[in-house]
This record gives C-alpha cells, structure tokens and sequence, in this order.
C-alpha cells in the first residue's frame, strides 16, 4: 500500500459512513481516497483519480462522491462532474455523469450513477469537475477543494455480488465443557495484534476463530443429529455393522459464518467485506 490516508481521513470518512445504510450480506463497501491532479484556479477545474479494487464478481450499485468545499468558495456554483476516459485521437473522453449545485462550504454528497462509473483495466477510474459561477462571476476561489488534508474527497461505493448465492440455514452447537471428550466446538479467540495485522485490519481487534475437536465413537457418529450429514451417519452405521475397515469419524465443522472485516488495501482505500466461512459454528462426525 502507497500513501495511506492519515488516521484523520479514516475516522471523518467512516463517521459519515455510519449514519448510512450498511452493505447487504456478502457484499462490499468501498472508502476510495482520491488523488487531485490537473488542478486549474482559472478554469475551476480539476481531475480526482481513485485506485480501486472491488471484485469483478461484484455489482456496483451506489456511488456518491464526498467533497469538502472550503470557506473560500467565491459564491453559488454549478459543478459538473464526468468520469475521464483515456485519450482518442489525441483528446481525453469523457463521459457526464452529474451536475450539482454548491452554494455552502463544508461537506457535500454527491450522488453519481452507478452504471457510469466504468474503471479502466488497471482499476484506475478518473473523474473530471468543472465549475461555473452561477452569478455570472468569472472570479473562483484560488482553492476550491482540500487536496492533501484531513478533507480529502473521496468516494463511498456500495457493491453486491452478481450471482448471489442461497442463504443457508444456520446450525448452533454450544461449546464444550473443558472436560467433554466428544466432537464438539471449542471457542478460541484470535487477536489481529498478536498475528501483526492491526497495521491494515481497521476492525474488528480480533473474533472468536473457534474450531471442531473430540472424539467420535461409532455410536455417535451414526447419530442424525451429530453427524454432519445424512451421508456420514449412514456410513458411521455402515462402519458399526461390519467388520471390515471403512476409515474413522473426524470431528469437522459443518457450519460457520462469515465476518466482516474493515481494513486498508494496497490502494489505501478503507474496504469493508463480509470475508465468509471465517466462525465455526458448529461441529459434527464425518
């Protein structure tokens, strides 16, 4: 990861975050800190570059653009915004996707079209604003935005997969007694600080890994509700009933769950996804 937003940025952009609606079950949601370039006073023009990172396998369908404006804003303005294509024919394309008016300084969302934000091969997307006084003003602020500070501009995606897949039903075990023997899930906790992760993994601190460990006799195995699926508990009967080796029962999970996971990517952008199978919830005999 290159240049990393400082703590600041992180914890302005995720407070705003949070008054929001979170991402659905399995999907993303995307903090992506931009880079101005291009910047023009005379024109009130400038170009914000993101890195971005979501999954091919994912949907875009939220985009709002975060700018905050400073106390210099010269008066009313109408900002235009296109996403910045590569050049054609020896000239830049681009692509108009909004237009907003700023008569405050301060904070604006900016709602963009999620269809419009199509980024390049190297995940590079590239947004262009111009601006116009709306008194017929041709004078503009000599800065118009914070480029390098604790207000950066920056853009909060929300992505779902494309082909979600069938919920699943959840199936709880409690944890074992210190002393039970039998298959069953034990609880352990995994501290990110002690594996060196805190540096990108924003939150949680830590989570209950939990795992499957214990002992499965025949009897147990070939129980229906301790087998981890019909087909063991028909084979653990089949092993009981004969006297011919067939292999051992193993204590394995048969549920678990995601977690969700916020943390920095090599870009810098803060990115928060529901990592799945990462709880063992459950355990059973194969």
């Amino acid at each position: 990861m290159t240049h990393p937003p400082p703590q600041a940025v992180l914890t302005r952009a995720l407070r705003r975050l949070q008054r929001g609606r979170a991402a659905p079950a399995n999907g993303e949601q995307v903090i992506s800190f931009a880079v101005l370039t291009d910047s023009s006073t005379a024109t009130c023009s400038s170009t914000l570059t993101f890195h971005l990172s979501t999954p091919r396998s994912h949907h875009l369908y939220h985009a709002r653009l975060w700018l905050h404006v400073l106390p210099t804003l010269p008066g009313p303005l109408s900002l235009r915004i296109f996403r910045w294509g590569g050049r054609r024919r020896g000239r830049g394309s681009r692509v108009f996707l909004a237009e907003h008016q700023l008569t405050t300084p301060g904070w604006h969302a900016l709602t963009l079209p999620s269809s419009g934000l199509k980024r390049e091969e190297s995940g590079v997307l590239k947004l262009r604003l111009d601006c116009s006084s709306l008194e017929g003003n041709r004078t503009v602020a000599p800065q118009l935005l914070d480029s390098a500070g604790e207000q950066r501009p920056f853009l909060e995606l929300k992505t779902r997969p494309k082909w979600p897949g069938a919920a699943r039903a959840r199936r709880r075990t409690p944890s074992c007694e210190p002393a039970t023997p039998l298959c069953c899930r034990r609880d352990h906790y995994v501290d990110f600080q002690e594996l060196g992760w805190r540096d990108w993994i924003l939150q949680p601190e830590g989570y209950r890994l939990n795992f499957c460990s214990g002992q499965c006799p025949p009897h147990l195995a070939g129980s229906p509700g301790i087998a981890a699926s019909f087909h063991s508990a028909v084979f653990s009967l089949l092993k009981a009933n004969n006297p011919w080796p067939l292999g051992t029962s193993c204590c394995v999970p048969t549920a678990r769950r995601p977690l969700s996971l916020l943390y920095l990517d090599r870009d810098g952008n803060v990115v928060k996804t529901d990592v799945p199978d990462m709880v063992v919830e459950a355990c059973g005999c194969s």
